[in-house]
């Protein structure tokens, strides 16, 4: 598992395109401490490092499809989340150690999408179900916490878990299911990790944009990449849409808030089609963004579990 440097740097009129790599497909992204910003290339089985400083991008090719991470501390194994489990990563050797593999879900027609962890360090991840693609079956699969080596189920009856994300003081927590086309809420015990209370946060028409990652900021709004119509969108706490922001690609798909006093959103976008259709990609799709928000992030929690 070599590294490599990231594609060209290029620029937009409003937003800032750090990495150009057509018809790539980035997902999670989360920011550490020392100004590292790490992200995803799912078809290319990528997890990277990218230091904004410098425009350097490490690149380490995993054996099969990686969908979302958490750090530890400096130095430490990264847990990734490949479609056959849990691993733990080390950076200087190259070596995977299993920690809940084989995955809770069929490899046939499942994988690890969305994860993140809670603002206890606990690391969340949920799985998408391929198959409701072709069957038009809902809610086959899940959320789960991991805990010690083990994944917990914790939400189930959803499709493609997306848009995970927790409240500032860690009592709710967001998640969107991208094919019901709608972001819940719950209630989050931050003692166990539990949430209950499930309830409708917001709702839009798919034709208007398709919820896809998902982000808070310091004030409690919860922004959203917008898949199928070039945006990122932020709500208030109560769930009013508050503002979008258009970008120049067809798919945006992942935002963290990065940057020395964590007001620059990063946003990672897809180079391949997800949805049939004659609409423009954009030129710089597949890119890795920085937008201007006016917001202030939180620091992403260690995984500490």
């Amino acid at each position: 598992m070599r590294g490599r440097r990231a594609g060209r740097r290029c620029r937009s009129a409003s937003n800032a395109c750090l990495i150009s790599r057509r018809s790539q497909a980035k997902r999670r992204s989360g920011r550490r401490p020392k100004q590292t910003l790490f992200w995803v290339d799912q078809l290319a089985f990528r997890l990277n490092a990218f230091d904004p400083a410098t425009g350097a991008n490490e690149s380490w090719l995993m054996p099969a499809h990686v969908s979302s991470f958490a750090i530890r501390g400096a130095g430490e194994p990264i847990v990734v989340a490949l479609h056959t489990g849990l691993f733990d990563f080390d950076r200087a050797s190259g070596t995977l150690t299993p920690i809940a593999a084989p995955p809770p879900y069929p490899l046939e027609t499942h994988r690890f999408n969305d994860g993140r962890c809670d603002r206890q360090g606990r690391y969340i991840i949920g799985s998408v179900d391929l198959s409701y693609y072709e069957q038009q079956i809902a809610g086959r699969a899940a959320l789960y916490r991991l805990d010690d080596r083990r994944l917990m189920p914790i939400v189930d009856d959803i499709t493609c878990s997306n848009g995970i994300a927790f409240s500032p003081d860690g009592r709710t927590m967001y998640l969107a299911d991208s094919p019901a086309a709608t972001v819940y809420a719950f209630d989050y015990d931050i003692e166990t990790g539990t949430p209950t209370n499930r309830r409708i946060f917001a709702e839009r028409d798919r034709n208007d944009g398709i919820f896809d990652g998902g982000e808070t900021d310091a004030e409690g709004g919860y922004w959203v990449a917008l898949l199928m119509k070039g945006a990122v969108a932020r709500y208030t706490p109560d769930g009013r849409l508050d503002r979008e922001i258009p970008v120049p690609v067809l798919q945006p798909t992942k935002i963290a808030f990065g940057g020395p006093d964590l007001s620059t959103l990063y946003l990672t976008t897809a180079g391949h089609r997800h949805i049939p259709g004659d609409q423009p990609m954009g030129e710089q799709a597949g890119g890795l963004f920085a937008i201007a928000t006016g917001f202030r992030g939180i620091a992403e929690p260690s995984y500490r579990y």
